[in-house]
């Protein structure tokens, strides 16, 4: 592996933070105490979905907007909520840096939920893979461009076979058209592994959900199923996403910040 990290990128500050997480051993703990379960699909969760399939974030701090969640106010419980109020899968933030994720958050969450989990981390070792598997998730981000830029310790095909032989999910995440096109002969004919559109631009975090838009009316995404992420907020987005092909959609920051996050879930799971 050869990294060249330019710091005025931001995606670059990401995976540097994640190779710090490794050396400061963030990712070195014991499981012994944690018990096993049964992988919960997440594909299988959005095609049955007889709704709005979303899948709620759980984020306690966001580069662009700040903290987002008082620390006071437990994951489990919100994650508790989101489900209660119609959210299918929940997502957990576990890099601590830029974000103040914690695989504790996860872990607890776990022990609350009978819905997939999605560990949504920048995943750059296959030591990330393996503790998600022990905390309880069931599912993994690997984004496509931090493999193409080779600032990872091996390629992404390396990475899905892995997760898929310890019973993971993963979601290969994507911003360009050209990603989205060599993501979906990636992925194609696997059972268990998904599409997931950035609408937010890691070098700038610029977010246009048009991107989403875009993508998918210009490339076919076969039998995949695809998620859209970043910047839905609202119903009416929604349904022009799911009118281009969009199958399911991760909500993060307008989820957390509402003033009542049942309702504001129950509002996106119904726009139909």
């Amino acid at each position: 592996m050869v990294r060249f990290l330019d710091h005025e990128r931001f995606l670059h500050r990401l995976v540097e933070n994640s190779y710090r997480a490794l050396d400061d051993g963030a990712y070195d703990i014991n499981t012994s105490h944690l018990g096993s379960h049964d992988i919960l699909g997440l594909k299988k969760r959005i095609v049955s979905c007889p709704y709005v399939p979303i899948i709620g974030e759980i984020k306690y701090r966001s580069p662009s907007h700040g903290i987002l969640i008082d620390k006071k106010l437990q994951p489990s419980d919100i994650a508790e909520e989101m489900i209660n109020s119609g959210a299918i899968a929940i997502s957990v933030l576990t890099q601590p840096y830029e974000f103040h994720g914690s695989l504790s958050h996860l872990s607890n969450i776990r022990h609350r939920i009978s819905a997939p989990i999605l560990m949504k981390d920048i995943v750059v070792s296959d030591v990330q893979v393996s503790i998600a598997r022990k905390i309880g998730a069931d599912c993994i981000l690997l984004i496509k461009s931090v493999f193409d830029n080779n600032l990872a310790e091996g390629d992404i095909e390396k990475y899905i076979g892995y997760a898929n032989r310890i019973g993971l999910d993963a979601i290969i995440e994507v911003h360009t058209q050209i990603e989205f096109a060599e993501s979906v002969k990636l992925i194609e004919g696997s059972s268990n592994n998904l599409l997931g559109i950035n609408n937010r631009d890691l070098d700038t975090l610029d977010v246009d959900t048009s991107v989403t838009s875009e993508i998918l009316t210009n490339q076919s995404k076969g039998k995949n199923v695809v998620i859209s992420e970043s910047g839905i907020s609202d119903p009416k987005t929604i349904r022009e996403l799911r009118k281009v092909g969009a199958d399911g959609f991760l909500v993060g920051t307008s989820l957390v910040q509402a003033s009542d996050i049942g309702r504001k879930m129950e509002e996106l799971a119904q726009a139909t």
